[in-house]
């Protein structure tokens, strides 16, 4: 019984371990490009660095205002941090946001859009497929402030591209993983009738631990020996 609770406890203890991720920063939106800072630039909205309002990580932040009109975004085409294309893969991104005024009017919301492009595409085609996701982070009616780590997770496609799968089930390691993230984009979908502006910094790619493979294999062969054993 003592040999099985120590069993038990160290399933457990790996388990923990292996849930644990690292988040690794894309975007601190300090180094001013020709396009903007980061890369970033404003389509049908304008972007701009911001030294004052909204920084919650080294000096600047990402102006990000959209006037009247609806589905527009921010991004970067210069840019795509190493994370992107380096498994295990991404399984969420987190950022901070600063509102200086309530978005009062009826929606306003923060998506993810990742381009990319075939591993053999000809030069030309590195924005040949668009994977939009399903998780939106809603602005309206939040009150003015600085809100820390929020979370967009990249589990569910949207786009005509591969729709119904994650980031990682299309950028990831694996034999039907064939495409190469190529930008990354913030959009914001909102009321066509009312403007907003948001500060976004420190944008993190939340990645597993690089133990953490090993720590589900190791979970899974004791749970199996474990198994047999009371089968013997």
């Amino acid at each position: 019984m003592r040999n099985r609770s120590v069993c038990i406890a160290t399933v457990v203890a790996i388990l923990v371990f292996a849930g644990s991720a690292q988040a690794q920063v894309g975007y601190s939106f300090e180094t001013l490009l020709p396009a903007g800072p980061d890369g970033f630039f404003g389509l049908g909205a304008t972007v701009s660095q911001e030294p004052t309002i909204g920084v919650t990580h080294l000096e600047n932040s990402l102006k990000y205002e959209v006037g009247v009109g609806g589905f527009v975004g921010a991004r970067t085409e210069a840019v795509i941090p190493a994370t992107l294309n380096d498994p295990p893969g991404v399984n969420f991104v987190l950022f901070d946001l600063t509102l200086t005024e309530e978005y009062t009017d009826t929606f306003a919301d923060l998506g993810v859009t990742v381009f990319g492009h075939a591993l053999n595409a000809p030069a030309g085609a590195e924005f040949g497929h668009q994977v939009q996701f399903a998780d939106q982070y809603e602005m309206a009616g939040l009150a003015p402030g600085t809100y820390l780590d929020q979370r967009i997770d990249l589990d569910l496609s949207v786009g005509a591209y591969r729709p119904g799968e994650s980031f990682n089930d299309i950028f990831g390691p694996g034999p039907t993983d064939l495409t190469v993230a190529s930008a990354f984009q913030f959009f914001i979908n909102k009321n066509v009738l009312t403007p907003i502006t948001v500060y976004i910094d420190n944008v993190r790619f939340v990645v597993p631990e690089p133990a953490t493979c090993v720590m589900l294999v190791m979970g899974a062969v004791v749970l199996g020996a474990m198994g047999r054993r009371r089968s013997g």
